[in-house]
Order: structure tokens, then sequence, then C-alpha cells
């Protein structure tokens, strides 16, 4: 996979990161998502401690994530209720057809 160096822009801060091709643009929302998150809670909190603005922004993602994959989890769940549900209905309409055949 080729992969390219990028610089990102974050929080003041230019970082050079080794990134495959096809994810260039990815990377670039994140970061521009980051940047903006961090500059937001700078605003809200006028908090000045670039760790604990980083440490509260990056707790904020987390917690994102985990209420995402969660969701995920519920829907798959349900996902795969549905489908058994489906596969036994049509088991049921196949029996029900070979019985009715005979």
């Amino acid at each position: 996979m080729d992969t390219q160096v990028v610089n990102i822009h974050i929080f003041g801060r230019t970082l050079k990161l080794s990134c495959p091709i096809n994810e260039i643009d990815a990377l670039n929302l994140a970061a521009k998502d980051l940047d903006d998150r961090l500059n937001e809670l700078r605003r809200k909190t006028q908090l000045m401690n670039s760790d604990q603005l980083i440490i509260t922004a990056a707790l904020n993602i987390s917690y994102e994530l985990t209420k995402e994959k969660l969701k995920n989890g519920q829907l798959d769940s349900e996902f795969n209720d549905r489908l058994k549900t489906l596969q036994k209905l049509l088991e049921n309409a196949l029996n029900f057809s070979n019985q009715s055949s005979l």
C-alpha cells in the first residue's frame, strides 16, 4: 500500500504523518475535526492548559465512539434476531409447501 507524508495542523502545531494515499482526505477531515473541537473547548471552558484540553477532547471523542459502538451492537443484535425469524418463516413455508405437494 502506497503511503505519503502528510502535514496536518492541529491546535497550532504541525505534525508530519505517514498515511496511506487513499486515507489522506479522511485524515485531513479528522485533523480538522479535532482542531475544531480543541478550539471550541478552549473557547467554552477558558482552559489554557493544552494537556487538559487535549485529554478532555480525547475523552469526549472516546465517549462518542463508545456510544456508537453500543448502538451498533444493539442494531446488529436486532438484525440477527429478525434474520433468524425470517429464516424460520421461510423454513416453515418450505416445509408446508413440501407437505402439501405429497
